[in-house]
């Protein structure tokens, strides 16, 4: 099972609350790569709302969680983030209020305190294979005028156990300093159906987001080459000097694909405006990406090995002749 899992809980269950998602993955480093996975959570209102829960199909510690609250907080950043013209406006303690536009309601971008208002526990998804459960305690939050909250973590996670990327090196030769690498993402998120029994039980426990739109962003360097098959996709060059703060440690040009579901809609007649007609249930997306990479150490490591099996090779052979007596 490879997929994230995304519930809320609530003292009032009959409540229905809306969500949009923002996924972002990008990776850092080469020989121990890191991949990085975005989640940002904008729920139009928290009032009831105890904890937000996200599953992941990984093992993580505490200390591979991160708030990007307050590093979004940054009002050219924000802007892009959610690919708006958007003004901000300080003024309370951990909160960046998002000023409306466009007939787009106003909202915070709330900072977590990982300390109090996360926590991490271990979650087996098979009986051999650990997840993890991340919880976003909200219910400390109290709003006033405005419910309309957005969150953001990051999860940091050594490649080794991420399994639902494969990455194989294919094409090595002698006769070049570069070797294709193929990488295949395999994201998906509430793909229950898919869960293992453990994991549907916990998710039916608590409520389901109705879920407004699944914005997933892939951002790699411009030097990789996409392979995908499925639904539509975009894709823009970032701005360095305006990303650097948030993708750490790069200095690549860098570029994002987005690919998003949307809820359908209907326009109501009586209301005189779009109403919701079929949220979106799950998101499953495959693409594969191949990107060049040098040969040096692979090719040393090829010829220091060729070596020392001629060598072997030739104090076996000596060895033998002496004991057959050629």
């Amino acid at each position: 099972m490879r997929s994230f899992a995304l519930w809320y809980s609530t003292k009032n269950e009959s409540l229905n609350k809306e969500a949009t998602v923002h996924v972002n993955l990008w990776e850092k480093g080469e020989n121990k790569k890191k991949y990085y996975f975005d989640f940002g959570l904008l729920i139009e209102d928290i009032l009831d709302i105890e904890s937000i829960y996200l599953y992941a199909p990984f093992p993580l510690k505490k200390e591979q969680v991160k708030d990007l609250g307050s590093i979004i907080s940054n009002n050219r950043l924000a802007s892009a983030i959610f690919n708006e013209n958007f003004t901000t406006t300080d003024g309370e303690p951990k909160k960046l209020l998002v000023n409306g536009i466009e007939g787009k309601p106003e909202f915070f971008i709330y900072s977590l305190e990982i300390n109090n208002q996360v926590e991490v526990s271990e979650f087996k998804r098979s009986k051999i294979t650990p997840g993890t459960i991340i919880e976003l305690k909200v219910n400390t939050i109290n709003p006033t005028k405005i419910s309309r909250y957005y969150f953001r973590i990051r999860l940091e996670v050594n490649k080794e156990v991420v399994h639902l990327i494969n990455d194989e090196i294919k094409g090595v030769s002698f006769f070049s300093n570069q070797f294709t690498n193929t990488e295949v993402i395999d994201f998906r998120l509430n793909d229950i159906r898919s869960c293992s029994e453990e994991l549907r039980e916990k998710f039916n426990e608590g409520s389901k987001f109705q879920i407004l739109a699944v914005h997933y962003l892939i951002l790699r360097n411009a030097n990789d080459m996409i392979i995908h098959h499925g639904k539509e996709i975009n894709s823009r060059m970032l701005e360095s000097d305006l990303w650097k703060s948030y993708i750490e440690g790069t200095n690549q040009n860098i570029i994002a694909y987005h690919i998003k579901s949307k809820a359908k809609k209907v326009f109501d007649t009586e209301m005189n405006k779009l109403k919701v007609s079929e949220y979106v249930e799950d998101f499953t997306d495959l693409t594969r990406f191949q990107y060049q990479k040098g040969t040096k150490k692979i090719l040393l490591m090829y010829t220091l090995g060729v070596i020392v099996l001629g060598a072997v090779g030739g104090v076996l052979g000596n060895l033998l002749s002496s004991i057959i007596g050629l």
